[in-house]
C-alpha cells in the first residue's frame, strides 16, 4: 500500500494517525501493487465482475483498503467504474464507515458458526441503499471449520446483488473449497526504497522536517508494511518534537549508531581485541542490548561486503574500512558473516547475552584463512604465476621453499599412496567442516591421498553437492593440498559409506553363523520344532 490522498474528514482537535489520514481513496493512489490494481481496474471497466474476491498478503500492505475501495467502485452513484467520484453519499458513507450495505466482519472475533449463519441470513435481501450488498470478511482464515462450511454454499452461488470480499494474511489456512470459489490477488511486500519515498512525500505534505537516513531506518524496520512504517513515523515525530531525524529513530528502534558499528568493524579488521572488547564493555555499561549490538555488526558486515563489490554502495562507507577490508580475502569476510550469523542463532543457548556476544567475537578473531593471493573486488585479476597452484606433476611451491632452506608452513601428514582410502578416512575424521559436507563426502573414494594432492571420486548423486562446497573443503585442507573432484566409476571401487555397509554386512553374517552354530540354539530349535525368523543385531552384539 502506498500513494496517498487525504480523507475528506476533518478532525477539529485530535489529529488522526498518519496511516488513517493518508489512506488511499482511489486506484491512482496505490503504488507497489501494479498487477492487482491493473486486474481490478480492467474487471470494473469491462463489467467482468466475479462474485468473490480474496486479497492475501502480509500485514499493512493494503488488503482491507483495497477491498473498501472496490466496494466504493461497485456502489458509486455515478455507476460501476474504476474511478469512483468520492463525493456521492455512497462514496462518503464507505469512507466514513457508515454505509449500511458494506458489512465489515472481523473473523478473528466472530469464529462461531452461529455468528456466521446470522451474518448470512440477510444475504437474500436486496441492498437498502447501494447497488450491491458487500460482505468484507477480514482475517477470514480465523473462521472455524463449521463456519467455513456454512459460508461455502452461499459463497458458491450468491444472489446477483451480493459481493464477497475476503482478506487474509495466511491463505494456507483457508480451505481449498473456499479458495476455488474466489478470485485471488496476492499483494506483495513493499521494498524499503519505495516505503522511504512515500514517507518522504507524506512528511513533505505535512510540512514536517526529516532526514533521508531516518526514513531509510523506518522503512527497513517496517519490514514491507507501509502501515507499520507510518505508525513508527508517528512515534518518531512525537519523540523528535515534530521532526524526524536519524538519531531519534535510532534510539527509538534500539539500533546501534553507524559510527559505533564502524568503530567495532575497524577493531575487528585490525584484530585489535583490546579496543574491540573495550567498546563492548562501554556499550554494556550504557545498557546496550548485546543481541542488538551483534545485529548491528552483522548488518555492518553486510554493508561492507556490498561496498567492496558495488562501488556505488561503497561511497557511503568510511574509506579506511574499505581499504582495510580489501586486504582480506573475500571469502574471509564471508566467513565472518557466517560465524556471527550462527552465533546470533545460538544466542539463547548461552547463560547470558553478553557472554554470547563475547564468544562470537572471540571466535571471529581466532578465525583466519590460510594465507593466499589477495583479490581486490574492484579489480579482479588472476593471481600471479608464482602464487598460483602448480600444475599436475609439478613440484609444489612448499617443497621448493624447503629445498631452498626457507622456513615453510607445516605440511599435512604424509599419507602412503598405496593406502589412499584409509588415509582419506583418517583425514576426513579430522577435518573441520560442516556436518552436511561431511555427510556428502562419505560417498567418495580417494584415488590419491598424498602430501600435496587429494583426488576424490564422488558418487554422481553427491558430486554436484560437493562441488558447490568445494571452496569450503579446500579451505579445510589448506592451500598446499591440490584438490581434484571426479565422477565415481565402477572400477574405482567402494566409497567410505559402501565400505562401512559391506563391513557391517560381513560382521552380521559372521555373528549369524556363530549363533547358528551354538549347540544351545540348535537344541532349542529341535525341541520346540522352531525356526529363526529375524535377527536382532543388538542382541547378537551383546552375546558376542
Amino acid at each position: 500500500m502506498a500513494g496517498w490522498r487525504r480523507l475528506p474528514i476533518v478532525m477539529d482537535r485530535v489529529r488522526q494517525a498518519l496511516a488513517r489520514r493518508w489512506r488511499p481513496q482511489s486506484f491512482a493512489d496505490f503504488v507497489g501493487q501494479d498487477t492487482v490494481v491493473k486486474a481490478l481496474r480492467h474487471a470494473l471497466d469491462s463489467g467482468r465482475l466475479h462474485h468473490a474476491f480474496l486479497f492475501t498478503g502480509t500485514r499493512g500492505v493494503g488488503k482491507t483498503t483495497l477491498a473498501r475501495l472496490l466496494a466504493k467502485c461497485l456502489n458509486c452513484e455515478r455507476g460501476v467504474s474504476s474511478t469512483p467520484c468520492g463525493q456521492c453519499s455512497a462514496c462518503l458513507g464507505i469512507a466514513h464507515g457508515s454505509f449500511v450495505d458494506l458489512l465489515e466482519v472481523d473473523a478473528a472475533s466472530r469464529t462461531r458458526v452461529d455468528e456466521t449463519r446470522e451474518l448470512l441470513d440477510n444475504v437474500p435481501y436486496a441492498p437498502s441503499q447501494g447497488r450491491y450488498k458487500v460482505y468484507l470478511i477480514d482475517e477470514v482464515h480465523m473462521l472455524s471449520t463449521h463456519s467455513f462450511n456454512a459460508l461455502l454454499k452461499t459463497l458458491e452461488e450468491p444472489p446477483e446483488h451480493v459481493k464477497f470480499l475476503l482478506a487474509t494474511t495466511d491463505p494456507q489456512k483457508v480451505p481449498a473449497t473456499i479458495l476455488s470459489r474466489c478470485l485471488q490477488f496476492q499483494l506483495r511486500r513493499l521494498e524499503p526504497e519505495l516505503i522511504a519515498r512515500r514517507l518522504g512525500t507524506i512528511l513533505a505534505a505535512e510540512k514536517i522536517s526529516f532526514g533521508e537516513d531516518a526514513l531509510r531506518l523506518l522503512a527497513e524496520a517496517a519490514d514491507g508494511s507501509l502501515r507499520d512504517a507510518l505508525s513508527l513515523t508517528d512515534q518518531a515525530i512525537a519523540l523528535g518534537a515534530g521532526t524526524v531525524d536519524a538519531q531519534t529513530v535510532t534510539a527509538m528502534l534500539g539500533l546501534c549508531p553507524n559510527d559505533l558499528i564502524d568503530a567495532l568493524l575497524a577493531a575487528m579488521l585490525d584484530r585489535d581485541s583490546q579496543r574491540l572488547f573495550a567498546l563492548v564493555a562501554e556499550q554494556s555499561a550504557l545498557g546496550r542490548d548485546p543481541a542488538s549490538l551483534l545485529d548491528g555488526i552483522i548488518e555492518g558486515l553486510h554493508r561492507l561486503n556490498l561496498g567492496l563489490w558495488l562501488p556505488e554502495l561503497g561511497k557511503a562507507l568510511p574509506e579506511h574500512l574499505l581499504d582495510r577490508a580489501r586486504q582480506l580475502a573475500p571469502m574471509e569476510l564471508q566467513a565472518w558473516y557466517h560465524l556471527l550469523l550462527s552465533a546470533r542463532r545460538d544466542f539463547s543457548l548461552y547463560p547470558n547475552p553478553r557472554m554470547a556476544l563475547e564468544m562470537a567475537l572471540l571466535r571471529l578473531l581466532s578465525f583466519a584463512l590460510p594465507e593466499g593471493p589477495k583479490t581486490d573486488p574492484k579489480n579482479r585479476q588472476s593471481p600471479s604465476p608464482e602464487d598460483s597452484t602448480p600444475p599436475m606433476g609439478a613440484k609444489p611451491k612448499v617443497l621448493a621453499e624447503q629445498d631452498k632452506g626457507t622456513p615453510a608452513a607445516q605440511p599435512v601428514a604424509d599419507y602412503p599412496h598405496e593406502d589412499a582410502q584409509a588415509s582419506w578416512r583418517g583425514m576426513l575424521a579430522r577435518l573441520s567442516i560442516e556436518p552436511s559436507l561431511r555427510e556428502f563426502l562419505v560417498h567418495s573414494r580417494a584415488l590419491r591421498c598424498e602430501q600435496t594432492e587429494l583426488v576424490l571420486a564422488i558418487d554422481p548423486v553427491y558430486l554436484d553437492l560437493v562441488r558447490r562446497q568445494e571452496q569450503k573443503l579446500q579451505m579445510a585442507l589448506g592451500k598446499e593440498v591440490r584438490l581434484h573432484l571426479v565422477r565415481l566409476e565402477k572400477e574405482h571401487g567402494s566409497t567410505l559409506s559402501q565400505a562401512d555397509q559391506e563391513a557391517a554386512s560381513a560382521r552380521r553374517a559372521a555373528l549369524e553363523a556363530e549363533a547358528l552354530a551354538d549347540p544351545r540354539l540348535q537344541e532349542f530349535q529341535e525341541v520346540l520344532q522352531a525356526r529363526l525368523l529375524q535377527w536382532e543385531m543388538q542382541d547378537l552384539a551383546v552375546n558376542d
